[in-house]
């Protein structure tokens, strides 16, 4: 390459390179700092907020570098085709890095709900950013292949040098002034590469007074915007500081690929080197490669400390789990460095195939977690209810004077009942979602990353919606055994819009978690027992359908926006697993009921041998031995199919038997709305059924037998929409 002009294809690059800078920052300042755009955007926290910090200031800084060293035509500053091409890199990689983790915000659909046309319009301004870094990437890649080698660009002046002299020329220019400014450049040119104190021989001190200086004005910005909280002192210097730690992490690498305040190469002939063992020549650099990795690691487990601890399940409360997390993270940044250093080392395949087991291993491992935590927190939508009504939803803690509750662990305590209630609410009423488990309740699932994070799940419901105008039968709903009410919302949100106030009784002390007055509750020994037994359930049943009965009565007389919206003089008892069987019981003991749904529930107590008069529906799987035919291979299943036929041979009213095909114990309940890995359906209990699907059926067929016994419509039969579902007779 000549030395007074750059190639067509590096000039072409580095404006492209600009380019794409200037379209980026206007693209993430706009984002960051102007609220009426940032409002209804998907960006509004980690991993994003984290990266674009340090990218906005990054980019245009590294841009403008690139654009003072281009324009200045002066011929002994003409840079090095190299030094513009590895710039070019830098920015894509930059803007790439920013660009990925605004594609991940918007694939999950973080922040979805304030999305509106202007949140549209910034995805699609983001697919043109993506589409022009692609470009500029190739346009680099393609200059790169042009212009060859670096062009003696390692005896040429570092970036520090080589644009503070452009920038002089330029400044000379334009008159006085300019001569004046030049020279002030030229005595920061001197300071930072000159003299035997010159910034250069501290090129580390240097970076972290900048960084430190940046990430301080961050601070102050974040104070006088948005504020620091209730210690701003504290929180500026915690800040400050990861903030300085993270920038470091990103300029310490750049800035020794780019030679910003390089040293110059002597130009003394160096001895020749001392011949060393065979394989130790590269050792040293791997593990300084693999130790700033781990360094590395030090700032990103810190700096989004919150959001991987929402992404795994892992809160970061404390300094003991932040130090836990930042080993960790660390040790993960080490291992995959040191093992990739060490591959590109090795020049035999077998030894390339020995060390790229054990990567192949951690990086599978790494991604299958990191997928199962982002499913974690992935929000999921119930499926829609179907009814021309829209779903209000409210909750009573009450508490039953008359009974002591034989289940607590305090004796003589009273029973107390966590009630929801879904009720019809005017079409068209509007409102923010309902949160599915709102603070304790979230504790109502112990699956760890392996499902979703209950606060990601999505209702239809709106909370304290206005009732809508009329009176609305009442239906009961039991939970299974360890369930919550909440648990069941899929159901009871489609029964509402079908015209019904449904109060789901959540089991105090059988649940493995209810919340009364604010304050969580889980079950105990007696509630819940470990080992069921038909007995065990002949001693609860009694217990549950004593719950069902009381709420039922306070639901009668309910004041507040309910008052003189229920109608309690018919109701109809319906429950999943020992909640069904609590129904049956609830039903055969309340003159009121209008009929009981049993959903995959063995039935327990006095109702087994004396039967129902009221209808009742039993809907289960296939091969059970509840609803369907079955051919006992067990005591346990023997015993399901003496309750169930001594039920129906005792009971005088109709009965409506149907098993769905595909379903198995827990697609009756929200589960099957849940993100569960298809490999651990078997022990959850959910079938090949679609999940959505299945709940759509179960409604489907509960409000129809709802509907029947309440409304005297027609009976619950086989539909044609619901192929899944066969009748038993």
């Amino acid at each position: 390459m000549s030395g007074n002009e750059l190639p067509a294809a590096v000039r072409r690059a580095s404006w492209a390179g600009i380019a794409i800078a200037a379209l980026f920052t206007a693209f993430a300042w706009t984002t960051t700092q102007l609220h009426a755009v940032r409002a209804p955007s998907a960006w509004h926290h980690d991993p994003y907020d984290t990266v674009v910090s340090c990218t906005q200031f990054l980019v245009p800084a590294l841009a403008v570098a690139m654009l003072v060293r281009i324009v200045d035509r002066t011929g002994q500053r003409i840079p090095p085709a190299g030094d513009l091409l590895r710039a070019g890199r830098v920015l894509v990689g930059l803007v790439g890095a920013t660009v990925a983790v605004d594609w991940i915000a918007v694939a999950l659909r973080t922040d979805r709900a304030p999305w509106n046309a202007t949140g549209r319009a910034l995805i699609v301004a983001l697919a043109v950013l993506t589409v022009g870094t692609a470009l500029v990437a190739g346009t680099v890649r393609h200059a790169s292949r042009v212009a060859g080698a670096d062009d003696g660009a390692a005896q040429a002046p570092d970036w520090t040098d080589g644009v503070l002299a452009s920038l002089a020329d330029l400044l000379a220019r334009f008159g006085r002034p300019g001569r004046a400014a030049a020279g002030a450049v030229g005595w920061l040119r001197r300071v930072a590469v000159g003299g035997r104190h010159g910034l250069r021989r501290h090129r580390l001190a240097t970076a972290a007074l900048v960084c430190g200086t940046f990430a301080a004005g961050l601070t102050l910005a974040e104070a006088l915007g948005d504020g620091l909280g209730a210690q701003p002192a504290a929180a500026a210097a915690t800040r400050t500081a990861v903030g300085t730690a993270c920038l470091l992490t990103a300029v310490l690498p750049l800035g020794g690929y780019l030679r910003v305040l390089h040293l110059r190469p002597t130009r003394t002939p160096a001895p020749p080197a001392t011949p060393r063992p065979p394989g130790r020549a590269g050792r040293r650099p791997a593990l300084v490669c693999a130790g700033y990795a781990m360094l590395a690691g030090v700032p990103v487990a810190v700096g989004l400390r919150a959001g991987i601890g929402a992404l795994f399940d892992y809160p970061v409360t404390g300094w003991g789990r932040l130090v836990r997390l930042i080993i960790v993270v660390a040790l993960l940044f080490g291992s995959l460095t040191a093992l990739t250093q060490a591959i590109r080392r090795r020049r035999h395949r077998i030894s390339q195939a020995l060390l790229g087991l054990p990567l192949v291993v951690l990086l599978a491992l790494a991604g299958t977690v990191t997928y199962l935590g982002v499913r974690h927190v992935l929000p999921r939508t119930l499926p829609a209810p179907t009814g021309p009504y829209q779903v209000g939803r409210t909750a009573y803690d009450w508490t039953d004077g008359h009974r002591i509750d034989p289940l607590a662990p305090d004796p003589g305590q009273h029973r107390e009942l966590s009630v929801w209630v879904w009720y019809p609410a005017p079409a068209g009423t509007t409102g923010a979602p309902a949160p599915y488990a709102p603070g304790h309740w979230a504790g109502m699932l112990q699956f760890g990353i392996l499902a979703n994070r209950l606060d990601a799940v999505r209702t239809h419901s709106i909370e304290g919606a206005p009732v809508s105008a009329g009176r609305f039968p009442l239906v009961l709903l039991e939970p299974g055994m360890g369930l919550g009410a909440p648990q069941f919302s899929t159901l009871a949100e489609n029964l509402a819009s079908h015209g019904y106030v449904v109060a789901g009784v959540t089991p105090t002390y059988s649940a493995n978690r209810t919340v009364l007055h604010g304050h969580a509750v889980d079950a105990t020994t007696r509630g819940n027992p470990r080992n069921f037994s038909q007995a065990a359930g002949d001693r609860l049943v009694p217990v549950w359908a004593a719950d069902a009965r009381f709420v039922a009565r306070r639901m009668a007389a309910v004041g507040g926006p309910l008052s003189g919206h229920v109608d309690a003089t018919h109701v109809a008892y319906l429950g999943h697993s020992f909640g069904g069987a609590a129904s049956l019981q609830a039903c055969h003991d309340d003159p009121r009921c209008a009929g009981a749904a049993d959903l995959d529930g063995t039935p327990h107590g006095q109702v087994v041998t004396t039967g129902l008069t009221a209808p009742m529906m039993l809907l289960g799987t296939p091969g059970d031995c509840l609803a369907g035919t079955c051919h006992p291979a067990d005591a346990a299943h023997r015993e399901i199919l003496a309750a169930s036929t001594s039920l129906r041979a005792a009971s005088s009213g109709p009965s409506f038997r149907y098993e769905i095909a595909g379903a198995e114990h827990f697609n009756f309940t929200d589960y099957g709305a849940y993100y569960i890995p298809r490999a651990l359906h078997g022990l959850t209990q959910l079938g090949p059924i679609d999940g959505d699907r299945a709940l759509v059926v179960v409604s489907a067929y509960v409000t129809a037998f709802v509907t029947a016994v309440l409304r005297g419509g027609p009976p619950p039969e086989p539909d044609r929409r619901y192929p899944e579902v066969h009748a038993v007779t």
